[in-house]
């Protein structure tokens, strides 16, 4: 397993790639100079922007082997599965091991040297400075969508069984926010423009090890931004073996 903070040039497949979080990064690794193979379970569903360095596979997380081949040539991965389009009515025949599984999966038929894989995790996984997960306070994370954050969860030791060269980065509660704090470093945008705002200069995110303040837990981040710090955790790795998170620069 590689430690050091190099850069990994090349191939980065994206499992997910088709969700909010997957376009992302996809788009973020893109700027980055890397190829990238956006991993669809139906590509024929989706239409992602075409690209002279993005192809697009179809594949499933869930059965890594039958990517066997594609992974050959793939020197990062990235994990941005979901079970889930929606919030399920109800978690009944849900496998709490999903997550797990495929990290084993993944683990197991991914030959490389060097095999640098960062998985889109979970704010409910948190630990806060009170010393509970942010998924033990109701006010935080419905109770009803726990057997979801308990499947992200085991995900982590799951990880650790391996000799992936892994790193989990969750995004705080307010993931997905049109709009962050004033003073979060986001240039300031008309209301009602539908623009996503972006820091004015540097990244506008920093890495935060656990535990938690719940400032930082609730605290409100764009895709565009979470994308940026998972890119440059494929390219320059900085974290190792380790589950953060990401929040925004703020002052």
């Amino acid at each position: 397993m590689s430690t050091a903070s190099e850069s990994l040039p090349g191939r980065v497949a994206v499992f997910g790639a088709a969700g909010r979080a997957g376009r992302a990064i996809t788009a973020a690794l893109l700027e980055q100079g890397l190829h990238v193979d956006a991993v669809l379970r139906e590509p024929s569903r989706h239409d992602l922007p075409t690209h002279a360095r993005l192809r697009v596979l179809r594949g499933d997380a869930q059965r890594p082997d039958e990517m066997a081949e594609s992974l050959r040539g793939t020197d990062a991965v990235v994990l941005a599965v979901t079970p889930f389009t929606a919030p399920p009515s109800s978690f009944d025949g849900f496998d709490l091991d999903y997550y797990a599984g495929i990290v084993r999966g993944v683990d197991a038929v991914w030959q490389r040297p060097r095999r640098r894989l960062v998985a889109v995790g979970l704010t409910a996984t948190l630990r806060l400075d009170s010393g509970q997960p942010v998924m033990a306070d109701p006010t935080l994370f419905p109770p009803g969508l726990t057997p979801f954050a308990e499947a992200h969860a085991r995900q982590l030791p799951a990880l650790a069984g391996t000799t992936l060269d892994w790193a989990i980065l969750a995004p705080p509660a307010g993931f997905g926010a049109a709009a962050e704090p004033a003073g979060s470093g986001a240039a300031t945008e008309p209301a009602g423009s539908g623009t996503v705002p972006e820091p004015a200069a540097g990244p506008g995110y920093r890495l935060v090890p656990e535990p938690l303040t719940r400032e930082q837990a609730t605290a409100r981040l764009t895709h565009a931004r979470y994308a940026r710090a998972v890119a440059a955790e494929v390219v320059h790795p900085t974290v190792h073996a380790a589950r953060v998170a990401v929040v925004p620069v703020v002052g």
